[in-house]
């Protein structure tokens, strides 16, 4: 084979390799696109229905003076300091969201408790541990990111003054400290409820 010969070879396999890489790269820039479209549908979707069908309007919420986002109903109110304070026994929240007859609650606790974010994957055991221990029924357990912040996720059922409550909980950490925001209802509203709860979780946004 003639040097002619060897430099057309050699130019045909570039350019072959060339339009490989190519296409890769333009597979995962649409990749990469339609997540960010996603991502964005996420974010901009602001009403949802019940599984009934119910519609529920929600808007994002800055959660107290942090720079984190969280959607909640339009119809939902915050509760005073008082209120809480009679409603929740224990760890109480400083701020929850509740809807009018104080069955489906959407709580925000910003605590003092130290929490680095490489911690949140160990939290996740913590949480599953706790909710053993107290014979609650965990339903399912995730962990996942977010703005690049490590979320920690417990769905389970809690029981509460002879009551059975579904709670949908996430955990971050926030400034070094632990956040905790859970949606919650009572046990019966799960099956008309479990989407919205997902729904206001989901759209947790952290712009620091």
């Amino acid at each position: 084979m003639n040097k002619k010969k060897v430099g057309l070879t050699i130019f045909y396999i570039a350019c072959i390799i060339f339009i490989i890489v190519c296409i890769n790269i333009q597979i995962k820039v649409n990749k990469q696109t339609e997540e960010l479209k996603e991502e964005a549908k996420k974010y901009e979707s602001l009403v949802t229905t019940t599984k009934s069908g119910e519609q529920i309007e929600t808007e994002y919420t800055r959660i107290e003076n942090n720079k984190f986002f969280l959607k909640v109903p339009t119809n939902f109110r915050q509760l005073t300091s008082e209120e809480i304070n009679q409603k929740y026994i224990g760890n109480v929240p400083e701020t929850v969201f509740s809807n009018e007859d104080g069955r489906i609650n959407v709580a925000i606790n910003t605590t003092e408790n130290e929490m680095k974010n490489e911690e949140i994957s160990s939290y996740k055991i913590q949480m599953e541990n706790d909710a053993k221990e107290n014979n609650w029924k965990v339903i399912s357990s995730n962990y996942y990111e977010v703005d690049n912040h490590n979320i920690s996720q417990i769905k389970m059922i809690s029981s509460v003054n002879n009551s059975n409550i579904y709670n949908n909980t996430i955990a971050f950490s926030y400034k070094d400290k632990l956040v905790l925001i859970t949606f919650k209802c009572k046990e019966e509203l799960k099956e008309e409820w479990e989407g919205i709860g997902d729904f206001i979780i989901d759209s947790l946004f952290l712009a620091d």
